[in-house]
């Protein structure tokens, strides 16, 4: 068994996600406005938000929700909002006032239409959609087809000004009665430790992506956690109640004048997680809801950034641009990348342009995100790995075949548990039994990573390889299985498997979904490249962008063990 090597936490366990992050306190008047809209906003009347004007508006959306005037019927503890948008400065504000009231977030990747977003619909059986006015159309149209079986949802627009807008719904009559508010508020009862808190949507190893259930103690222990590991990389905390900030082992809290830009998408556990870390923090945060080098370049310069979570073909283009010269980055003293393996070329090859350390970390949305974390510290004793567990988190390496724990620097599965550690999948008691170990129920029990691992006897964490199924494109997660079904689909397709194939000309290591594929009879009747136009046409047509096969190749059999298992690995190095 493995521990993490930070000091134990005493964590709170009696309180709320929006509790602890929009705490008042004395010192606040200080405090400068913390979300600032984005670069590409068509939001005119945007404005930059102060921790005060998150609070009121996050006390508006829980008001609205439990108001008697919401399209139907009364709202109650447990509903759901879906949040199918691109980052927003007021992405955080809606969520917040969705746990408020009793109700959970549930956060969808804004690329979704179509089937895609009428199953994750009926997964999650939304009260209300929150959109932007780039998906409203979509989300309109898997509305209507949702509403063959179900209610239909009202929609409401994440823009000024709409005439759905989100804005217009908090100044509606009744909307606003914030004494009467107040005390709907006061009376929802929420158990932090059991109470879900956000659904996140984590991609399986087969069939659709599952619904993971993180629990409000869950994201208030993974901001804590985070918030150490990351240091003076983050302003200092607005408050520390039980010694947390207090680690030997740990950098620094000494951060005064930090300002983040924040390009991770927040529909994901670990844009969320960050955003949530920033407001425990005072961190100002300029939010972009697409990457662009040179919109980039301009924000660094203008708001004196000074660190950024990034994904590696980001940092690929921030290394390589000649837009650098351009503008002054000095400010910038680090990056943190994750969501995709960092090799060691980038992360030298951006230290040597731009004089900027890269540090990486590992992490999962069943684990809130955040399982560890290097220093910058940890680059200068050129680490090659993902950090040090974080604090509260252990962990077992376990032999794939023995189910026997290893030793120090030995590989096997990564075993883990923590306050981070997910409730479970939403109605999928399948999976529960899959991923936890003896069983979902003990209270005991461990998460089965799916992840081939070492950890060195100082600690340190070294990803190898993965159980899961997994394809990592762009900082995305695509299931290969859902791939596969789809080809499958294809008259031309006799047996398919489909896999990440690294694009060896990428710096940064990218896995492109791509298709290996035994052509059946009848597929062997048509030109090789009329029907490789066919399946991608077929496919491509039917995913989001991320999800899009990038190539097939065509092969006489697909190379399997004995059992039958097709030998994924062997494609890969083709």
């Amino acid at each position: 068994m493995y521990h993490s090597l930070y000091n134990t936490l005493e964590l709170p366990r009696n309180v709320s996600v929006p509790e602890f992050v929009l705490r008042q306190l004395d010192d606040e008047k200080d405090l400068g406005p913390l979300l600032f809209p984005s670069p590409f906003t068509t939001r005119a009347d945007a404005v930059p938000l102060k921790l005060d004007d998150v609070r009121q508006g996050a006390y508006g959306i829980a008001t609205s929700l439990l108001s008697p005037e919401l399209p139907g019927g009364a709202w109650k503890k447990g509903d759901v909002v879906l949040f199918l948008t691109e980052n927003q400065h007021d992405y955080l504000l809606a969520a917040l006032g969705t746990m408020l009231a009793g109700g959970i977030p549930a956060l969808l990747n804004p690329q979704y239409k179509g089937r895609e977003l009428v199953e994750m619909m009926h997964k999650v059986s939304p009260r209300a959609i929150f959109v932007s006015e780039a998906t409203l159309a979509n989300a309109e149209q898997a509305a209507e087809d949702y509403a063959e079986t179900g209610a239909k949802p009202p929609i409401y627009v994440m823009a000024e000004g709409h005439e759905r807008s989100l804005q217009k719904l908090l100044q509606a009559p009744g909307m606003q009665r914030r004494a009467a508010g107040d005390k709907a508020i006061e009376s929802v009862q929420i158990e932090p430790e059991t109470d879900t808190a956000v659904f996140c949507f984590s991609s399986g190893t087969s069939g659709p992506p599952k619904v993971v259930r993180l629990s409000h103690f869950n994201l208030v222990a993974n901001v804590i956690q985070t918030t150490v590991a990351l240091g003076g990389r983050m302003n200092k905390p607005r408050f520390d109640d039980a010694n947390w900030y207090d680690q030997p082992l740990g950098p620094a809290q000494d951060g005064t004048h930090e300002v983040h830009l924040s390009i991770l998408p927040q529909f994901h556990c670990y844009g969320l997680l960050t955003a949530l870390a920033a407001l425990h923090t005072a961190t100002p945060c300029v939010i972009f809801s697409r990457f662009s080098t040179e919109h980039f370049f301009e924000a660094v310069q203008k708001y004196k950034v000074t660190f950024m979570f990034v994904v590696p073909p980001m940092l690929l283009a921030l290394a390589t641009s000649p837009l650098v010269k351009k503008y002054d980055v000095s400010t910038i003293k680090s990056f943190a990348s994750g969501a995709a393996k960092l090799s060691k070329e980038l992360c030298q090859l951006v230290l040597e342009k731009q004089g900027i350390p890269v540090t990486d970390g590992y992490g999962m949305t069943e684990m809130s995100p955040l399982i560890s974390l290097q220093t910058t510290a940890d680059i200068k004793r050129k680490h090659l790995d993902v950090g040090r567990l974080v604090p509260n988190t252990e962990a077992r390496v376990v032999d794939v075949a023995s189910g026997k724990d290893v030793g120090p620097g030995e590989t096997g599965e990564l075993w883990l548990r923590g306050p981070q550690m997910m409730l479970g999948y939403l109605d999928n008691d399948e999976a529960d039994a899959k991923s936890f170990v003896p069983n979902a129920q003990d209270p005991e029990r461990f998460f089965r990573s799916g992840d081939i691992v070492s950890i060195d006897e100082q600690g340190y964490v070294k990803i190898h390889d993965r159980l899961k199924d997994i394809i990592k494109y762009n900082g995305y997660q695509v299931a290969a299985s859902e791939l596969e079904a789809l080809v499958s689909a294809c008259k031309s397709v006799l047996d398919v498997a489909v896999t990440g194939k690294v694009d060896r000309a990428d710096a940064t290591r990218n896995e492109l979904p791509w298709a290996f594929v035994v052509p059946s009879d009848e597929g062997r009747q048509v030109p090789e490249e009329e029907r490789t136009q066919g399946v991608l046409d077929y496919v491509n047509a039917r995913v989001p962008p991320y999800k899009k096969i990038r190539g097939v190749t065509w092969m006489d059999a697909l190379p399997k063990s004995s059992a039958g298992k097709i030998l994924k690995r062997e494609l890969r190095e083709l």
